[in-house]
């Protein structure tokens, strides 16, 4: 393994569209580390050509992008791009970050089964965020997605840093509880109750498997 890093970018729905505009902060931060990276679209994101990335691309930080459930992640619609018992065998080594509903519940376990250096961190519960539906075509003004995806942006984003994969998993729930904790002793929205419930969701549904000494 080298360093760098692979993250998957599907745009065929909101949903993967702010997933994919959230994570320029992730790619920014590679940029500005000089560390390679390999951004991943539509058309490569089925379960052969994504193969072939992971086997080309010896690349330690992976993320993944995209719905998910606890058996496989999938990369543009309904395609799958990693999936239990055909390829999770590719992560095996590496840092992953799965931002996928389930994804965390069998996969994760599963792709890191007898790693050494590999840690996989990902949910195993739905990755809820909301969305201000204003702001769909402008991700960039959204701040109520922000209260979700930043957090989650930790994650890759301390590893870039030189963290351990412990330290971004404590990292980014660190930031979810502030997050909380400024939602309950602000202004109270008719939302403020949703929000609250979905960011105790991520946090309490965010799992690490494998070596959480792991660093880039």
């Amino acid at each position: 393994m080298q360093k760098g890093l692979l993250i998957t970018c599907p745009e065929h729905d909101d949903g993967t569209t702010y997933l994919t505009y959230f994570s320029k902060e992730i790619i920014a931060e590679a940029i500005k580390k000089s560390l390679k990276n390999k951004q991943i679209n539509d058309k490569e994101l089925n379960e052969k050509d994504f193969s072939a990335i992971l086997n080309k691309l010896q690349y330690k930080l992976v993320v993944l992008n995209g719905h998910g459930s606890s058996n496989a992640i999938f990369g543009y619609k309904a395609n799958p791009i990693i999936l239990i018992g055909k390829n999770d065998y590719l992560l095996k080594e590496r840092l992953v970050y799965a931002r996928s509903c389930h994804a965390g519940l069998k996969l994760g376990p599963a792709s890191m089964k007898n790693t050494k250096e590999g840690c996989f961190i990902g949910y195993a519960l739905p990755f809820i965020f909301y969305m201000d539906a204003k702001w769909t075509t402008k991700p960039h003004n959204d701040q109520v997605a922000g209260l979700f995806l930043e957090p989650s942006n930790l994650i890759p984003i301390s590893i870039i840093k030189g963290h351990s994969s412990s330290e971004a998993h404590h990292h980014s729930k660190k930031q979810m509880l502030r997050t909380m904790n400024k939602l309950m002793n602000g202004d109270q929205l008719r939302e403020t109750p949703l929000y609250l419930e979905a960011l105790w969701n991520n946090y309490s549904g965010q799992v690490i498997y494998g070596n959480k000494k792991a660093k880039l």
